[in-house]
């Protein structure tokens, strides 16, 4: 299973905290959110923080909480 599942996977709220840092001039979450993501299957303890589920302010944050598609 965990060749064929990855453990790190991109989520809305890691990508929302990468965004609002950016916008901040701050490109450290980026960065690391880019290098977790390069090796997804594998163990990562220094990277454990992000194998969680989604914090309480993501749940009712626009584009955090639920996906909709219109196509």
């Amino acid at each position: 299973m965990d060749a064929i599942n990855p453990k790190f996977v991109l989520r809305n709220y890691m990508a929302q905290l990468a965004i609002d840092a950016a916008n901040k001039d701050d490109f450290s979450i980026i960065k690391e959110l880019h290098e977790l993501l390069k090796t997804p299957y594998q163990e990562q303890p220094n990277s454990e923080k992000w194998y969680t589920k989604r914090p309480d302010w993501a749940r009712e944050k626009i584009g955090c909480s639920m996906l909709s598609c219109s196509s």
